[in-house]
């Protein structure tokens, strides 16, 4: 079975290969990294723990890059943050890669 890495690798070669325009694969590109974005960021949010969740939500203001961050850590501290995205990514670069076919 591949993983994230092998199938990124294709997808992102076939892109690289084809015969559209550089500003079309550059499109394809920047789609492929929204989609990876709209896939994670949902997975993150439901992992971070609902105070520091509660927290940042009722005062954005007093948000730093570094409370940022410790946010994203709280969330991929949880065992099953890591499987959901893995699981999310592989299934819609399956589905990306079978549309370039």
């Amino acid at each position: 079975m591949d993983d994230v890495e092998q199938l990124l690798i294709r997808i992102l070669t076939k892109i690289s290969e084809s015969s559209r325009s550089d500003g079309e694969k550059a499109d394809a590109y920047v789609q492929l990294n929204v989609g990876m974005r709209r896939l994670v960021w949902p997975i993150l949010l439901t992992h971070i723990p609902e105070y520091l969740l509660k927290d940042a939500v009722d005062h954005p203001e007093r948000i730093t890059v570094d409370q940022y961050t410790e946010l994203i850590k709280s969330a991929l501290q949880n065992p099953a943050t890591s499987k959901e995205i893995h699981d999310e990514i592989m299934g819609a670069l399956v589905e990306v890669e079978a549309l370039l076919v």
